[in-house]
């Protein structure tokens, strides 16, 4: 696994003069990139695809602020990519909550939410077995 981006946060709690957390990480080929978006009342992942202009190829839903125990915690943000690059995940507190694969254009959450927007076949879960298929030590 390659750290792409490492920072501490608190969940629904930007920085002084922020509206919000951002923590980001470009692949090497510039192509590609995901960025996670805490705004004080919800935490997204966005898989990006970077061109003339920005697309967004995903949105995967992480948590809901206020159901987020020990909110007010410090805790550390990463974002992580296969060896190849292809393929993201983004891990909070040490869990594993999100995973974005570029090159079958596939994203997972641990609420599945919300539906894919290419139809994406199968189910959109996030299981620590898909993790492991993924960024096996």
């Amino acid at each position: 696994m390659i750290l792409g981006a490492e920072e501490q946060i608190k969940v629904g709690e930007p920085e002084p003069g922020q509206e919000n957390q951002l923590l980001s990480s470009t692949a090497s080929n510039h192509e590609f990139e995901v960025m996670f978006e805490d705004d004080g009342t919800t935490g997204y992942l966005y898989a990006l695809r970077n061109g003339e202009e920005l697309e967004i190829l995903d949105a995967l839903h992480i948590y809901n602020v206020e159901d987020v125990q020990d909110r007010g915690a410090p805790v550390t943000a990463q974002i992580f990519w296969d060896e190849a690059q292809s393929a993201a995940v983004l891990i909070i507190g040490g869990y594993c909550h999100a995973l974005y694969d570029f090159q079958r254009r596939m994203g997972f959450c641990r609420n599945a939410f919300p539906p894919a927007k290419n139809n994406q076949p199968g189910s959109r879960e996030l299981t620590d077995e898909l993790v492991e298929k993924y960024f096996a030590a």
